[in-house]
């Protein structure tokens, strides 16, 4: 009984009906978010606090609002512990955990889309691209300019470094890409929101 009580406070809304568009409840603030607003967590092994990014992990989620702030008041008032009604051991870097798992995540994808044959690398065949609507994720590094002026033809990401896009495209460094529609665009875009929330000062 105790779990279910405790399934129901954390996916439904104060009213008992289910959350929106599969909304949770921030156990910090205790506001109803989109999930990509929010980090996913579950008491694993030796009841430590993990971070569960795919939201694929068995075992009661806990769902945080994805910052910095929101996860350090997570772990210093108990909150884990109080909303599995168990023992929880959060780790005293788990938002720079979690920071560094997004990034990884976000990496990790632009590969994956990479092999799937919807990323176009360079600067000549991204502004192309762009140009013709082609690009539904313009990624450039993070000391590169815009290569478009108004920067509103597709929804644009400038947190990687050079090297990094490298590495994640399989090259030395990348300065510019994009990547065409398909659900891992779609997924990276997410993955992107969540990092952009959690390297807010």
């Amino acid at each position: 009984m105790k779990a279910t009580l405790k399934r129901t406070r954390n996916d439904r809304s104060a009213s008992g009906a289910t959350a929106p568009d599969g909304a949770r409840r921030c156990l910090v603030t205790g506001e109803l978010k989109p999930r990509a607003e929010l980090i996913r967590f579950v008491i694993g092994p030796e009841s430590a606090v993990v971070p569960d990014l795919p939201e694929n992990l068995p075992g009661h989620g806990l769902w945080v609002t994805a910052s910095r702030d929101a996860i350090g008041a997570a772990a210093k008032k108990n909150l884990f512990a109080k909303a599995a009604q168990a023992s929880a051991r959060p780790s005293a870097t788990l938002a720079e955990d979690v920071t560094k798992l997004l990034r990884k995540r976000c990496l990790d994808f632009m590969g994956l889309a990479k092999g799937a044959g919807i990323a176009v690398l360079g600067e000549t065949q991204t502004e192309a691209a762009l140009r013709c609507g082609k690009i539904t994720l313009y990624l450039h590094a993070a000391d590169a300019s815009r290569l478009l002026d108004n920067g509103k033809l597709a929804p644009e990401c400038g947190i990687f470094s050079r090297e990094e896009l490298g590495a994640a495209f399989g090259f030395g460094q990348i300065v510019y890409a994009g990547l065409g529609p398909h659900r891992l665009a779609e997924k990276l875009k997410m993955e992107i929101n969540r990092l952009r929330l959690m390297m807010v000062d």
